[in-house]
């Protein structure tokens, strides 16, 4: 007949029948809370909802805060209402200095440059690119037909005489 461990291997089948029904149940239980998450997940948004205004979406509001609008200098000229000229001294006794700046501004909601900083150009006309260029009125720049801010470079051409004593 053979070794009695032997057929005490053959005759044991109950062993791995039970591992597979284990497994099966693990992977249920682990289906089943997916499932159940996902659905406290919708739930859970589907109240948000109704605890909004009319008229509004779940959408987070910072999602504006996460991502920075870039604008191309050339749409920004296009939405341009208002362009301040840099206060230069245009006489012609002193010594001329000409030179274009470029700033990096910041847009508001309402077409109003928020913030202002000198990325190059001649350093002695940097001062006067950055008073004319907080000076400037945009049109308000829309995505999604709601104003956001943006952000955009911008150059400005000067041609200013400085006296003695201000160069």
């Amino acid at each position: 007949m053979g070794h009695p461990a032997t057929l005490g291997e053959y005759h044991d089948f109950a062993a791995p029948a039970k591992f597979r029904d284990q497994q099966f149940i693990m992977r249920t239980l682990t289906l089943l809370f997916f499932v159940a998450i996902v659905l406290v997940s919708a739930s859970v948004q589907a109240h948000a909802q109704h605890l909004l205004p009319a008229g509004q979406t779940a959408a987070p509001a910072h999602r504006q805060d996460i991502y920075q609008i870039q604008l191309d200098p050339k749409t920004a000229e296009s939405l341009l209402v208002h362009r301040e000229p840099p206060a230069c001294q245009k006489d012609e006794d002193g010594i001329k200095v000409m030179g274009t700046v470029v700033v990096a501004i910041t847009i508001d909601k309402d077409g109003k440059v928020s913030h202002a900083r000198t990325i190059s150009g001649p350093r002695i006309l940097r001062p006067l690119a950055l008073a004319a260029a907080r000076k400037y009125l945009y049109r308000p720049y829309l995505l999604n037909k709601r104003p956001v801010e943006v952000e955009t470079e911008i150059s400005v051409k000067m041609d200013c005489i400085f006296h003695n004593g201000q160069a």
